[in-house]
């Protein structure tokens, strides 16, 4: 039995490929790693920009409904507390509904491709996205607490004297 030998250059080739292989595959599997991060960063965005959306949806309904109580009270019967529970609410729905155009306008960031792979920005990106979740609680917290007094005012309301 004859063994064939592989000329040298070819030998060379192969082990010069196979040592890119080796080199290459964990750089392949860090950026599916990054891309799989990515995936769960724009998942958690979109998240959290659907939930912006419900709570804006929510104060311009207290809105509304606060519009509407105040103007079925008897002029005279409208606390100063009443005037400023109105328009807390609409400070409470434009801040929500700019809020959610925040985080439109981050998702949109962090869909492009070429801005994401400078490093820094995209550290940026994950910064903003940390720190418009934490808004996002606290925001969803005072929702919560505006219309449990909302609830309370309608409760404590006076009612309005037919004419």
């Amino acid at each position: 039995m004859t063994r064939h030998r592989m000329p040298q250059r070819w030998t060379t080739r192969l082990l010069a490929t196979f040592a890119g292989l080796c080199v290459a595959a964990p750089a392949v599997a860090q950026q599916s790693g990054m891309m799989s991060g990515m995936h769960q960063h724009m998942t958690q965005m979109q998240d959290m920009t659907r939930q912006m959306g419900d709570m804006a949806q929510r104060t311009q309904q207290m809105q509304q409904r606060m519009q509407q109580q105040m103007g079925a009270m008897p002029a005279g019967q409208m606390s100063a507390g009443h005037h400023a529970m109105q328009q807390s609410a609409d400070h409470m729905s434009a801040m929500t509904t700019q809020m959610k155009g925040l985080m439109e306008k981050t998702e949109t960031m962090m869909k492009d491709e070429q801005m994401m792979k400078n490093g820094a920005m995209k550290h940026d990106m994950d910064d903003m996205q940390t720190h418009m979740g934490a808004m996002s609680k606290d925001m969803g917290k005072m929702v919560q607490t505006m219309e449990q007094a909302q609830k309370r005012m309608d409760t404590a309301a006076p009612t309005p004297k037919k004419p």
